[in-house]
């Protein structure tokens, strides 16, 4: 990224600390004698972005964040356990009991925890909060009931989401991928890791979501693990794509100062075969997109250019990269080609806004030529919305000589 930008994106994530101290205040004034409030780690706690979403109906979470960040002696608050019997205190672990949906007071004392009523005092076992090795990033291993409001479908109905087994199943293969990140790519992965505090890996058909981003839960990035073969390639692919949005929410954050037309500006509309419209994406969805083929580019390009891969998934880190060569040539096209003077990229982006498009085009170009030798055969007919390598197998068998 360059220098430009990575001044714009430190601002930006100032902002979003900013603002939560803002808020932490006007909703308790005694706040920043329980807090440090030149700890600019405590402010990009992800909950707080969730907690000022909803927090009407996540009450007890404020005072959960709260006690997970004091350094206060002694801290008193009254928790619920989840439909586990677990309670998650952010900054420090998870409480897990076998009393399910149950009212109680947590105290905190010398980073010391008990939980009681007024009768009884509850047993329960301490599991520290998981951080990916060599890294400073938590991975979720169990659900939290304030990140549920995010997890709908299009028609934004609530569903079930799994990831307990899911996150058991796939923990090695994501700490390689960021092992591998973090080693062939170090500067970007400094940017991926001074915004991304937590991991989530769910598994949920894709015909319900594909992703649960938002700024709403800034700070995590949601990994949708659905596809059976998924490996360190995947997440390789992932971490950059769901990352890239996180860098993304703090280099915008400001999104005036990118846009000279509303976000909500509609740029491309689909249709299905009757001639309906399926989809709308407005200029800012758009912008979002081509940004995490960007980032997604600097990561898949390390990997081929650093010889990481071999065999299959080598095989499988090239389908990646002619299918996101493909997807932003045609997000490109919607601002380079069509004769709408309403698209053009001069006309919806400020000169903030157009070096960030210039700067993609750009990669997308470099990427293009670099690898055309290696992808130019390889046929993408048969992939839906996400690249599934067993449906590229079919059409591109590998031979045994790449094995």
């Amino acid at each position: 990224m360059f220098e430009e930008v990575e001044n714009k994106f430190r601002t930006g994530r100032e902002q979003l600390i900013e603002n939560i101290k803002i808020l932490l205040y006007k909703e308790r004034q005694d706040i920043f004698e329980i807090l440090d409030f030149e700890d600019d780690k405590i402010y990009q706690e992800p909950l707080f972005f969730a907690y000022f979403k909803n927090k009407e109906n996540y009450k007890e979470y404020l005072d959960l964040i709260i006690i997970g960040y004091s350094s206060n002696p002694k801290y008193i608050i009254k928790v619920s356990t989840d439909k586990y019997g677990r309670v998650y205190i952010p900054n420090s672990g998870w409480l897990v009991t076998k009393y399910k949906l149950k009212g109680l007071e947590l105290t905190k004392s010398s980073q010391n925890f008990s939980l009681k009523d007024s009768h009884n005092i509850y047993e329960f076992k301490y599991e520290p909060s998981e951080i990916i090795k060599d890294t400073k990033i938590e991975l979720i291993k169990y659900p939290i009931p304030i990140l549920e409001q995010f997890y709908y479908d299009e028609y934004l109905n609530r569903i079930e989401v799994e990831i307990e087994k899911i996150t058991i199943k796939h923990k090695e293969n994501l700490t390689t991928a960021f092992h591998l990140i973090k080693k062939h790519i170090p500067e970007h992965y400094q940017l991926i890791e001074s915004v991304t505090k937590k991991v989530v890996i769910f598994n949920v058909s894709d015909n319900l979501r594909n992703s649960f981003a938002t700024l709403s839960a800034q700070g995590i990035a949601f990994f949708n693990a659905y596809q059976e073969n998924y490996n360190e390639v995947f997440f390789v692919d992932d971490i950059a794509h769901q990352t890239g949005h996180i860098i993304f929410n703090a280099l915008i954050y400001d999104i005036g100062d990118f846009l000279s037309i509303e976000p909500s500006y509609i740029v491309q509309e689909l249709k299905n075969n009757e001639n309906e419209i399926v989809e709308t994406r407005d200029i800012h969805v758009v912008f979002h997109a081509l940004y995490t083929y960007y980032t997604t580019f600097i990561c898949l390009d390390a990997m081929l250019e650093k010889n990481v891969f071999d065999g299959e998934k080598l095989h499988e880190l090239l389908g990646r990269m002619k299918f996101y060569i493909g997807k932003c040539y045609l997000d490109l096209k919607i601002f380079e080609e069509s004769k709408n003077i309403d698209t053009d990229p001069k006309k919806l982006f400020t000169k903030k806004g157009l070096k960030i498009f210039t700067e993609v085009k750009r990669k997308h170009i470099e990427v293009s030529k670099k690898w055309f030798t290696k992808v130019q055969n390889l046929k993408l007919d048969n992939q839906l919305y996400n690249f599934s390598y067993s449906l590229f197998k079919e059409l591109n068998p590998i031979h045994l000589d790449e094995k």
